[in-house]
């Protein structure tokens, strides 16, 4: 009985290990690389080089986290933690799914912000947007 509440707690730590490492891990591969892909056949000016760096770094800075995380679980708790832990970054990963995919508009919109310096800037600085500054 006392067991438990360690193993709830070991399935809570993995839930959220894997979705503030893994899940991110997935998505840069899964979403941002076919969505820089795309980018660059719309817009040849597009720096896919630059961006396939990017998401290469977000996804290894990702994966060595989770590993050294996971290591250091399993290595210091007892193995009911341990398999708490492994259902909590099984369950993290099967409910975040659906945002793994290149279609998915969250995706998209977060891909157009992180990836905005990839894109060329236009060389007349009259077809640049004029930016809005709103003051309080």
């Amino acid at each position: 009985m006392e067991k438990i509440p360690c193993f709830i707690g070991a399935v809570i730590g993995g839930c959220l290990v894997m979705h503030v490492t893994g899940v991110q891990i997935l998505i840069s591969l899964l979403s941002s690389a076919p969505l820089a892909k795309r980018r660059h056949r719309k817009n040849p000016g597009f720096d896919l080089k630059k961006a396939n760096r990017r998401i290469l770094r977000i996804s290894l800075i990702g994966f060595v986290l989770l590993l050294l995380v996971s290591a250091i679980v399993m290595r210091f708790v007892s193995v009911i933690s341990t398999m708490g832990y492994l259902i909590g970054l099984i369950l993290s990963l099967v409910c975040s799914i659906r945002r793994m995919t290149p279609n998915n508009r969250k995706n998209q919109r977060s891909f157009e912000h992180i990836y905005a310096d990839c894109y060329p800037f236009p060389d007349d600085p009259e077809e640049v947007p004029p930016q809005s500054h709103t003051e309080s």
